[in-house]
């Protein structure tokens, strides 16, 4: 008889400790005095003004986000501009170092045929030059 009464006392422990547990955890999560009338108009009205809020936030964040795709698009402008500026501008650039490189080689042609005539004594041809006035 005791061995049954020994396994019948742990389960029934268990379920003691067990409604004792939900029972404390119950009161914790509702309380015990819930006298107070929860006033719906009150809530209605504060959430009413919470939402209209947000609309007016969300109607500002509207405007400050097409104002700054403007600003982002006029930007893509201008760089696609500038852009452009500076292929002309490079193109130019490149036409420049071409005329130096061809006024280099003429330059140095002109001082090989200087040292070879001066190395030969003046013999050849003498090169033609500006000279101002003829």
């Amino acid at each position: 008889m005791d061995g049954k009464r020994k396994s019948f006392a742990a389960p029934l422990a268990l379920a003691v400790v067990l409604f004792l547990a939900g029972l404390i955890f119950g009161f914790y999560i509702w309380g015990v005095d819930r006298g107070d009338q929860v006033d719906y108009k009150q809530t209605l009205r504060e959430t009413i003004d919470y939402i209209a809020t947000i609309e007016h936030r969300n109607e500002n964040l509207r405007e400050r986000v097409a104002a700054l795709e403007t600003e982002v698009a006029v930007a893509r402008e201008q760089r696609a501009e500038g852009a452009e500026q500076r292929t002309g501008e490079i193109a130019s650039l490149k036409q420049q170092i071409q005329n130096l490189k061809n006024e280099n080689q003429e330059l140095k042609l002109a001082l090989q045929s200087l040292t070879q005539q001066q190395d030969t004594g003046g013999t050849g041809p003498a090169p033609q030059q500006d000279r101002p006035g003829g």
